[in-house]
């Protein structure tokens, strides 16, 4: 289903737009066709990495506390523990 829809857009851009168009061999509908997909996927990709960045908020206040606990902090010192010198 093709739907049409009016842009305005600068005269420079328009005259890019062109030159683009026939330099590939492709309409100006086919080279904003193009560049929309590239659009949208940096905008889910966007997207997933807001939404990685709210589940990594919301688990680091739980893992703070699973790793600062007394029990935990005896690792906290593993260059002793494995013998690594520090220089």
């Amino acid at each position: 289903m093709i739907v049409e829809k009016r842009v305005h857009i600068s005269e420079e851009r328009a005259d890019y737009l062109s030159r683009m168009a026939r330099a590939n061999f492709l309409s100006e509908d086919q080279i904003i066709e193009k560049v929309l997909d590239i659009l949208f996927s940096l905008s889910d990709l966007l997207d997933a990495r807001v939404e990685k960045q709210g589940w990594s908020f919301l688990s680091e206040r739980s893992l703070q506390r699973i790793w600062d606990n007394p029990e935990d902090a005896v690792y906290d010192n593993w260059r002793d523990i494995y013998g690594v010198s520090t220089g």
